[in-house]
């Protein structure tokens, strides 16, 4: 492994001074095909990980829609949730900044606006804006309690964001904070009284974002929609499943080598993940079909990537905050057409805190200076410039829900680079794994010591990036002191907040 280079060694002017070259080529580009900035188009849904969509291999359900989209787009190959949990990743997301700092290490919390986020930078740099599907960074209907087996007070329509500074920016709102009522989904606006759509969750969000495009491609404004189906996240169950995808999704399902026994597989129907994810792909092509027939697809950048993945049986565990490439490997396209190479790819580390700034460049929008992640708007375009040598991975707390420690999901902090991924959990254990020669990670090098020097750069540059990022490697429940009981952050690594 060569020698790391400390991503903090490329200093913001530089960075920022790329940045304004590749906007400013973006914005000309831009200009020659129709004078306006491009459109945005953000699609993410949920627990969908890179080894089940067909372009990476994928066996157990045709993803054709997802796979047309990869042949039109820049496949990046490391996509990482580097916090592998529902409000981690979309903290990282919408802020650009690092979980210690924005205060997103687990769910269910009121994560407090900047005035810098995604929303805001589109909306003032003169897009109209669209956050669409579940938004799950609120406290919604856990307010009120931090411990495990708390009662909490009912109150109304908990998962309603009322507008201002919570929304973050988006202008407009068809979101909750949170349910999963797949089958019979229902959504707010700017009042609490429930939006309630028919059909299929996923299908509904599409119809809303077709609708919201149709709207305002005509106003002579760009747009940037996010589009955020709950689905193929649990419950799988049949009632809550698309039937007619069900009924496509095999009986016999293909378990990846590092599933040692059935036995390691949820108990629930598995099937039901490939279902809803085939569903999903059934909206892409929507998506897809909208923009081709509309006009709009060759000024409209088009994402698809996921928050987290889903370990299904492998390592023995399901769901996701665990270090293992199930978790962690996200599919991550870019689509613009006339600008990104059809088909082509990138290995660099592409981490939640990298589309911020990295849409925004490419958009010609000014990245905030409180921004944490990397413009990789030269990779996407196929062109060279400053890459990450490593992505910090972690997980604070070991519930989904509240601030515990050494219960469900133990603490860990980790790497990643091209070819490896070391973790060290809380307790000391740590873990190397080869990923080009064992991509199922079944065998850690710290077993016999069989990569002395590679374990010390690793233990080393997790070190510098721990310190970096203010990082203290608490146990999960000292992450309770952050928050109020309503789950109102106080504060986060670096001191108080407000």
């Amino acid at each position: 492994m060569s020698e790391p280079v400390s991503s903090s060694a490329v200093s913001r002017r530089a960075m920022l001074s790329a940045s304004a070259s590749l906007s400013a080529a973006s914005m000309a580009a831009a200009a020659q095909t129709g004078g306006s900035r491009p459109n945005v188009l953000f699609y993410f849904p949920d627990q969908v990980r890179a080894q089940e969509v067909g372009y990476n291999g994928g066996k157990n359900i045709p993803t054709p829609n997802i796979d047309r989209l990869a042949s039109q787009s820049v496949n990046f190959a490391n996509g990482l949730s580097t916090c592998p949990l529902c409000t981690p990743y979309r903290a990282m997301l919408q802020t650009g900044r690092w979980p210690t700092l924005s205060g997103g290490v687990m769910n269910w919390i009121n994560l407090p606006s900047t005035g810098q986020s995604m929303g805001d930078v589109f909306s003032r740099g003169g897009y109209s804006t669209s956050f669409i599907g579940k938004w799950h960074l609120a406290a919604g209907a856990r307010a009120g309690s931090l411990k495990r087996g708390e009662a909490v007070t009912p109150k109304p329509e908990p998962e309603f964001v009322p507008p201002g500074p919570a929304r973050m920016g988006y202008q407009d709102w068809a979101a909750f904070n949170f349910h999963a009522n797949f089958a019979k989904p229902f959504y707010y606006r700017d009042t609490s009284q429930r939006l309630i759509m028919p059909g299929y969750e996923t299908d509904s969000e599409t119809d809303m974002a077709i609708d919201f495009m149709r709207k305002t491609s005509g106003a002579g404004k760009p747009f940037f929609v996010t589009v955020a189906p709950h689905p193929p996240h649990p419950p799988w169950r049949p009632e809550q499943t698309p039937p007619a995808n069900l009924a496509a999704t095999p009986k016999t399902l293909y378990w990846r080598p590092n599933v040692k026994n059935r036995r390691d597989a949820p108990t629930v129907d598995p099937r039901c993940y490939y279902a809803m994810l085939g569903n999903v792909d059934d909206n892409v092509g929507r998506i897809m079909k909208y923009l081709d027939e509309s006009g709009l697809a060759d000024n409209t950048i088009f994402v698809f990537t996921s928050d987290h993945g889903e370990m299904l049986g492998s390592h023995a565990k399901y769901n996701k905050m665990v270090p293992y490439a199930e978790s962690v490997n996200v599919p991550l396209l870019v689509r613009w057409p006339k600008k990104i190479k059809a088909g082509s790819k990138s290995d660099a580390l592409f981490t939640p805190i990298d589309f911020l700034p990295t849409l925004a460049s490419l958009c010609g929008l000014q990245i905030p200076d409180i921004v944490n992640g990397m413009d990789l708007s030269a990779s996407a375009l196929g062109r060279k410039g400053a890459e990450r040598d490593a992505a910090l991975m972690m997980n604070f707390v070991s519930h989904w829900d509240f601030p515990e420690t050494g219960t469900d999901w133990p603490e860990w902090r980790g790497l990643r680079t091209k070819q490896f991924t070391y973790t060290r959990w809380l307790n000391g254990a740590e873990e190397l794994y080869d990923n080009a020669a064992d991509p199922y990670q079944t065998r850690n090098l710290f077993d016999g010591l069989r990569a002395p020097d590679i374990i010390g750069k690793m233990r080393s540059r997790l070190a510098d990036l721990l310190k970096e990022t203010h990082d203290d490697f608490l146990p999960g429940d000292r992450y309770g002191e952050w928050f109020t009981r309503d789950r109102d952050m106080l504060r986060n690594a670096v001191g108080r907040v407000g």
